[in-house]
């Protein structure tokens, strides 16, 4: 890779152009980063992690932040508020600490008539879900009572005595009543046949 930016380079000088004239920056290799001890950390609102060489967050403290490398960066000039929502630090341009406060609720006080209305409101909507809840009410008996009711029902259904069946009857209906056979000759039960049929 170095061989090709020294070859670049010779290109450029052979043909005695400059390179930073057309927006071309050869870097040199960076020497190692120094390592910076931080002794406390904290973060950010929006999650970024924020470091400072001081004891404790107080104006005047350094703010670093890192980069993909783990090199400490300034943090930019400006306000911020911290992970817990309710401090915010402002940051000069030298990327100290100078103001450390409390953010700002932006509320403002209710007037006594905002009140009522509020409350107002409050007790209309208290009001028809009480209604809603009465007439749910309702229909949960009544549903209950339905119920109650299938259930008698089907009690009284299950004491019944079964029906006969309707092929039961007809079987016996049409059912031959054999006459027994202990003494009688085939001739004689024959015979005994043929003279219920012309009946």
């Amino acid at each position: 890779m170095s061989n090709i930016k020294e070859q670049i380079k010779a290109t450029f000088e052979k043909f005695g152009i400059d390179p930073s004239a057309h927006g071309i920056k050869f870097e040199e290799a960076a020497a190692p980063a120094e390592e910076v001890k931080f002794s406390v950390e904290g973060a950010l609102q929006d999650g970024t992690a924020i470091y400072s060489t001081s004891d404790a967050w107080a104006v005047g403290s350094d703010i670093f932040t890192k980069d993909e490398a783990g090199n400490p960066v300034p943090v930019a000039a400006g306000e911020y508020i911290l992970a817990d929502g309710m401090t915010t630090i402002v940051v000069d341009e030298s990327g100290k600490v100078s103001e450390i406060g409390a953010v700002e609720s932006g509320q403002q006080e209710m007037s006594s008539e905002d009140l009522v209305a509020v409350i107002g409101s409050l007790s209309e909507r208290i009001a028809a879900l009480e209604s809603e809840k009465t007439a749910l009410s309702a229909e949960v008996a009544n549903a209950k009572n339905e119920v109650e009711s299938v259930k008698a029902e089907l009690s009284s259904v299950k004491k019944a005595p079964a029906a006969p069946s309707i092929k039961s009857q007809e079987f016996k209906k049409n059912a031959v009543v054999t006459p027994s056979v202990s003494n009688n000759t085939f001739s004689d039960f024959m015979e005994s046949l043929r003279a219920k049929q012309s009946k």
